[in-house]
């Protein structure tokens, strides 16, 4: 992850995965100043359940996408962390307009949806069928002044904007191959992908290969099992030869 601050601005700080200990203390990873900024003030790590903010007891509260947290929350990449009078996103390492676009025609998306996660149309599905237009112009947040489309494109789900205002996971973009659970930040606006056909494509190319199958040998149905069927065959004919001459005599 990166920690991006944005008031006052100063360079960007990778962080790999984590635990990154931010506040007022030398030895934290990402110093702040301020009034209510605390030594060791929160922990950002990453860990099964996602990416996690931790406000160590007895710090004052901070506020993730201006929703005040007292102790725990669970982050998303693009998120915006105010604490105190200082001001940080939290991104991917990788810019996603970076990432190669699909050009190979592959298996259907599916279903796609991107849902708001903010404003008044918070908890709404947007569908891709097979793209969305946002921004001016179109029905939905036509207060932006710039247009973008998120769109199926060969297997791939695509993002593009006539403008690199947009945020992809905290990177500014104009064009990406999205991912389920990517967040795109239009102005105030905040959506997240939902795309269960990419997470379980995602999934089966994670698994590991099948193991060879083990093949069982067959029993030999070589001529020489067959021998050993007429060598006792003609023993028992000898048996009841013998016999027969012997009580006829």
């Amino acid at each position: 992850m990166r920690v991006v601050c944005i008031h006052p601005a100063r360079d960007p700080v990778l962080c790999a995965s984590g635990p990154v200990s931010i506040g007022s203390a030398p030895d934290d990873a990402v110093v702040l100043t301020g009034a209510g900024v605390g030594p060791h003030h929160l922990v950002l790590d990453a860990d099964a359940r996602g990416l996690v903010l931790a406000v160590r007891p007895g710090c004052q509260r901070v506020y993730v996408n201006a929703r005040a947290v007292r102790e725990k929350a669970l982050l998303r990449y693009g998120d915006t962390v105010t604490l105190g009078a200082n001001k940080f996103l939290v991104t991917a390492d990788a810019n996603p307009s970076e990432a190669a676009v699909a050009n190979v025609r592959g298996a259907p998306v599916g279903q796609v949806a991107l849902r708001v996660m903010s404003g008044t149309a918070s908890g709404q599905a947007l569908e891709v069928v097979p793209e969305l237009r946002l921004g001016a112009g179109t029905r939905h947040f036509a207060d932006l002044a710039y247009a973008c489309k998120v769109a199926q494109v060969d297997g791939s789900l695509v993002f593009e904007s006539d403008s690199a205002a947009p945020r992809i996971n905290g990177w500014r973009c104009s064009r990406a191959r999205l991912s389920p659970d990517d967040q795109i930040v239009l102005g105030e606006h905040r959506l997240v992908v939902e795309a269960p056909g990419l997470q379980y494509a995602a999934h089966l190319e994670s698994l590991p290969p099948p193991e060879p199958s083990v093949t069982v040998a067959e029993p030999d149905q070589s001529p020489h099992t067959e021998i050993w069927w007429l060598i006792v065959a003609a023993a028992v004919l000898a048996a009841l030869i013998a016999l027969f001459l012997y009580f006829r005599w």
